[in-house]
């Protein structure tokens, strides 16, 4: 009964921040959207497709949400498809997602979550799949982030 509750509960403390943040100006929405990390609710992820186009600068906050949200290694590959602002998005989670150690550059939140990637992938396929997209993409941000990971997944020191 409890696990039905707390569904329920997610759900409709869903719908109602999503409903309040349709109606914020879309330069304000990365501040706003904070509240959803704490529901740790897969369709934030779907929210997150929707709305992502509504920002001219992604931040980390919307890695951030993704990372907090159940997210796979299916939905990254999906946004790396999709491209920006997606692509940035899927990044940024899958290294929330893949740090290790004391996480001291992170949110207290994400340090306290220490998210993992839902569906468990093969370390070499992550790999592979951003250096694919680097191919893509090779600005300074995606190079960083996808170096930062590759290191995280094989605990390769510098």
């Amino acid at each position: 009964m409890e696990e039905i509750t707390e569904k329920f509960e997610k759900r409709e403390a869903f719908q109602l921040m999503t409903a309040e943040l349709e109606k914020c100006e879309d330069k304000y929405l990365s501040e706003f959207m904070g509240p959803l990390n704490f529901l740790k609710y897969e369709p934030t992820l779907d929210w997150i497709e929707r709305n992502a186009k509504r920002n001219e600068n992604i931040t980390q906050a919307w890695g951030h949400l993704a990372a907090s949200s159940n997210f796979t290694w299916e939905r990254a590959k999906k946004w790396l498809d999709m491209g920006r602002p997606w692509s940035l998005i899927a990044i940024d989670a899958v290294k929330f997602c893949t740090t290790t150690g004391e996480r001291l550059n992170q949110s207290p939140w994400m340090r306290e979550l220490n998210p993992r990637l839902m569906d468990y992938p093969k370390l070499d396929s992550i790999a592979i799949g951003l250096q694919e997209y680097l191919k893509k993409d090779n600005v300074p941000r995606t190079k960083n982030a996808v170096g930062l990971i590759i290191e995280n997944i094989f605990g390769i020191e510098k």
